[in-house]
């Protein structure tokens, strides 16, 4: 097995990902050499590359299409493509220099040439394994589901790479073209410890702790019975927040420290001159450390709006950081979600249990806290709350996925077929180019829309890209 860990901002890690990701037999200086002639493809105001993936209502991916069957609007206005290829993209470098001569093609019955024919390695596919948020019974899942896809894949051009990024960032499998070897990677008993659980069941731990130290609070403090008193122990609540803020601090150092390194692992794969896919493994994860917390206390506290706000913490700036890396150079993001259908809880058992110790049975505190005051039982609320918690958790991996051209896979247990859809549309895809008819140099953010003629085929591509310059 080849299994290192390397820290987040470590010499290590830089120095050694382009030897990490280079094909079989790659020296380091070849790799290197091959980043250098291949900078990362940047989303400027002339020119936009922009892959398209297009299928059919069962999800088949449609090839054939010419530049004719396509339409490209920014922010609203038409754009001219002037480059047009098919299958798997060559650099954006070649193609965009071709797009400069004039050698595109803009004609409606013919496709450019792609130079990736001459280049045996055509994409990279990253499983990037979100190791601080994964429970352990779904990192389980998630390494049967990559045994089972990487034991029908066969060699095609293409080469994988597994890492981890949590407390810290670990290559789990160094850059191999050969599915077999990614199996032994995976079977190795060593793998699995390393997709990571320890950290989710801390937290639910923590959670656990807060609802039991909850019902001890209900106990002696009738904020929890009635809106009108709802202040009757506001110094405790005040404690309380303050706790809850504290820890919640605590974990999103450790989120922002995960969303640096996926932005890390966004710009050192970018480097290849090859296709780029990643698919990002998780449970999901908070842009406000605090609603986890704040989920369940405010179960008990229903009426203080202190546990309705988001808290101090808020990490949407890191996620705007990531997509914006991954979006200039056309890194196309595949979230899955490896919850799958299984229903969160603060009330019962599951990977968010926070279920309470047999001297603090739910009836009790039920009666404590009257349903005809809550309008429904605490156990419900509480379930409302962990429902709530998951869909915002979710709401960051589907913001990645949309914004890059990729997909969110959510709501189901069949990971094996998410993930061979995602390496899927890295084989079929459609490569377009336009100089932009917007030459202000603004640094705004240029949305960008694909239709194709056929109204009933599925088009999907990148949200969009920022302009050159400084955001007014």
């Amino acid at each position: 097995m080849s299994c290192r860990s390397t820290t987040q901002r470590g010499a290590l890690w830089l120095l050694a990902i382009p030897t990490l990701l280079a094909g079989p037999g790659t020296t380091f200086a070849q790799a290197a050499a091959q980043s250098a002639e291949a900078p990362p493809i940047r989303a400027e105001v002339r020119e936009v590359l922009v892959p398209v993936i297009v299928t059919d209502r069962k999800g088949h991916h449609v090839t054939g299409l010419k530049a004719s069957d396509f339409r490209i609007e920014e922010d609203g206005v038409p754009q001219e493509i002037a480059a047009f290829s098919t299958d798997t993209a060559p650099s954006a470098s070649l193609l965009l220099s071709a797009a400069d001569r004039g050698v595109a093609n803009k004609s409606a019955n013919s496709t450019t040439a792609s130079p990736a024919a001459a280049e045996p390695l055509r994409h990279t596919y990253v499983i990037c394994v979100d190791t601080l948020h994964t429970a352990m019974p779904d990192s389980a899942r998630t390494r049967e589901a990559l045994m089972r896809l990487f034991d029908k894949e066969k060699p095609a051009g293409a080469q994988f790479v597994i890492v981890g990024i949590g407390r810290q960032l670990q290559v789990l499998r160094t850059a191999t073209g050969d599915p077999a070897t990614v199996v032994a990677t995976l079977k190795n008993r060593a793998f699995q410890p390393a997709l990571g659980g320890g950290d989710a069941a801390a937290l639910s731990s923590e959670l656990s702790d807060l609802k039991n130290r909850m019902y001890d609070f209900c106990r002696r403090c009738a904020s929890c019975a009635s809106r009108t008193q709802a202040h009757s122990c506001d110094f405790d609540i005040q404690n309380l927040k303050a706790s809850l803020d504290a820890e919640a601090e605590r974990w999103a150092a450790l989120d922002r420290l995960m969303l640096t390194q996926l932005r890390s692992v966004v710009e050192e794969i970018a480097k290849l001159p090859t296709a780029r896919t990643l698919l990002l493994v998780s449970d999901g994860f908070s842009l406000q450390p605090t609603s986890e917390f704040y989920g369940v206390a405010g179960s008990f506290l229903p009426y203080d709006p202190r546990f309705r706000a988001t808290g101090p913490t808020n990490l949407e700036p890191e996620l705007q950081n990531v997509i914006r890396s991954a979006v200039e150079r056309n890194v196309r993001v595949y979230s899955v979600n490896a919850l799958g259908l299984e229903q969160p809880s603060f009330a019962s058992n599951g990977s968010m249990d926070a279920s309470a110790p047999p001297d603090r049975t739910p009836p009790s505190v039920i009666r404590h806290v009257p349903s005809s005051n809550r309008g429904g039982t605490l156990l419900t609320d509480m379930d409302h709350a962990a429902s709530s918690v998951t869909l915002q958790n979710g709401s960051a991996m589907e913001q990645l996925a949309h914004a890059t051209g990729g997909v969110y896979f959510h709501d189901s247990n069949d990971m094996l077929k998410q993930f061979r859809s995602a390496i899927g549309d890295g084989r079929d895809y459609y490569l377009l180019a336009y100089a932009s008819k917007n030459t202000a140099k603004d640094g705004a953010f240029r949305t960008i829309t694909v239709e194709v003629a056929d109204k009933k085929l599925n088009v999907r591509a990148k949200s969009g890209y920022w302009s050159e310059g400084e955001k007014q």
